[in-house]
């Protein structure tokens, strides 16, 4: 028999001698259905690849010699004009001197004394001047000026005014100079001082406001008194400046020393002697 059929008659027998079944309950059947759910996870690995193009190296390209340009033989500079000389500057007109004996008018401009000397302080006084008074002006001696007017009994007097007594037109004042002489005369009050030794000390300054030097400049002082009811001569004493010849404008002290003289009616006078080469 074929092995077929023998195995379909073996369990319809068995299945003939069994027992009944017994009678069961009806049993709920879960039904679990379990998915394993396998991933696969592919790692993506982003590759960037930058190509350089790696530029293929240029054949030498021959190089074309360019020929110098011919350099054009440079311009001969025109020859430079010939600059005319300057036109000369005419020179300034000097102004006319004062011929020997002409003056320049002036007029007083206050009430004053005109003096024997350009010194207000100790300078003696010649004749009085009153605004309006007309002079005539001789020489300029630093800031003095000296003049020369008619007293009211006609006599003709010298002496000197300063700058701010008078009054000159300026095309006239620039025609005066200085006294053409040597004129060393007294600036500076004189100062008596009394020694340890007993001797008066008479001290101050001169200066020369003429147009020449001045050699051997020296201050004579004399003392006079009264002796018997006349005057008489106390003392006189002279010394040479400390700057002996002196320049036109220079100025030197001197100091003159004399005997100790006082008495009510003793009075002193001064002399500035020079010579003149």
């Amino acid at each position: 028999m074929p092995r077929q059929f023998l195995t379909l008659a073996l369990l319809l027998t068995l299945a003939g001698c069994g027992a009944p079944p017994a009678a069961q309950s009806p049993v709920e059947v879960t039904r679990v259905v379990q998915q394993e759910v396998t991933r696969e996870v592919v790692a993506v690995h982003t590759q960037v690849v930058i190509v350089t193009a790696t530029p293929e190296p240029a054949s030498p390209t021959a190089v074309a010699t360019l020929e110098p340009t011919a350099t054009e033989a440079p311009t001969a500079a025109p020859e430079p004009t010939a600059t005319e000389a300057p036109t000369a500057v005419p020179e300034p007109t000097a102004v006319p001197l004062l011929p020997e004996g002409e003056t320049v008018p002036g007029r007083i401009m206050r009430t004053i004394r005109v003096l024997d000397i350009p010194n207000e302080a100790e300078g003696k006084m010649v004749i009085n001047a009153v605004p309006g008074n007309t002079v005539d002006i001789l020489y300029r001696g630093g800031q003095w000026y000296q003049v020369q007017g008619k007293s009211d009994s006609g006599d003709t007097v010298t002496g000197w005014v300063y700058k701010d007594w008078i009054k000159i037109a300026p095309e006239d004042e620039v025609r005066l100079q200085p006294n053409p002489a040597p004129l060393p005369v007294l600036i500076t009050k004189i100062t008596q001082t009394i020694g340890n030794d007993g001797r008066d000390y008479w001290s101050g300054s001169v200066m020369n406001i003429g147009a020449k030097t001045a050699y051997d400049v020296q201050m004579e002082i004399q003392l006079t008194g009264y002796a018997g009811g006349s005057q008489t001569v106390a003392d006189r004493q002279s010394a040479f400046v400390k700057t002996r010849n002196l320049e036109p404008g220079q100025s030197a002290k001197f100091v003159v020393v004399t005997r100790l003289y006082s008495h009510n009616d003793a009075h002193y006078t001064y002399k500035v002697l020079w010579t003149e080469r």
